[in-house]
């Protein structure tokens, strides 16, 4: 309550960082994201980006006969995410500004009329302008301290807040090919993320759909996660590392 009692007296960048730190979220980043907005959302051009970091992989780490598979969702951790969203838009609303809440990726499944927005903005562009972290050789969002081992939820606002001034635009992978290495589908190509080349494919959409297709047959979810295990960036200590070298060679 002392939080958002001084937050209405200064509404900065600093200040809405600090409140959403102590509400629980790990990573908090501000950016513009006004270049290349769609229409529907051009009024919106501020992203808030929200980060939780995952737990030790424990029980979402699965044995089978054909290797691991690690399944990195974790719906406590996306409700906390729509928790802090509703509080974030309470704030931002309550001081007279437009805003958007984008829930985690795995709460897209969403019958209202809204939820046609969602596929219009990833959390990876929100993540990266906000100097956050990059788009790995996996494809997915890696951050120097936690690597990709997050869940990201993200606010489009139209307050006037400070935005980072250090955006990712390119891949800070350098020569490690580990994920490359450890996707059984191969899916994964040894290239590096540049913002300026667009859409270029870094996956094999296709050949990853079957590799989780055929995990799906073997237990029931369409998960596999290895390139995520894989990573370097964020293993949260020497044992944890070595216990995933050891699962993954």
């Amino acid at each position: 309550m002392a939080m958002e009692r001084a937050l209405k007296h200064a509404f900065t960048s600093f200040e809405i960082r600090k409140y959403l730190l102590e509400l629980g979220a790990t990573l908090v980043g501000f950016g513009d994201v006004s270049e290349g907005l769609a229409g529907e959302l051009r009024h919106l051009p501020v992203a808030i980006s929200l980060a939780i970091r995952h737990p030790s992989p424990g029980r979402n780490l699965i044995h089978t006969t054909r290797g691991p598979i690690y399944s990195n969702r974790y719906q406590q951790i996306d409700l906390k995410l729509e928790q802090l969203q509703k509080r974030l838009v309470s704030l931002l609303k309550s001081h007279g500004f437009k805003c958007l809440a984008i829930p985690p990726d795995s709460h897209r499944h969403d019958t209202r009329f809204v939820a046609r927005l969602y596929p219009l903005f990833p959390h990876k562009t929100a993540a990266t302008c906000a100097g956050l972290g990059w788009i790995g050789k996996n494809g997915l969002l890696v951050n120097e301290t936690y690597g990709p081992r997050l869940s990201w939820a993200t606010v489009l606002t139209n307050a006037p807040l400070e935005v980072s001034a250090t955006p990712y635009v390119s891949g800070r992978c350098g020569k490690c090919r580990r994920c490359v290495e450890t996707c059984p589908a191969g899916a994964i190509a040894d290239r590096e993320w540049v913002r300026d080349e667009g859409l270029v494919p870094h996956i094999d959409v296709e050949a990853c759909r079957r590799q989780l297709e055929q995990n799906r047959q073997q237990v029931g979810e369409d998960i596999c996660g290895l390139c995520i295990l894989a990573c370097p960036r964020g293993q949260a200590n020497l044992q944890e590392a070595r216990d995933l070298r050891w699962v993954l060679r």
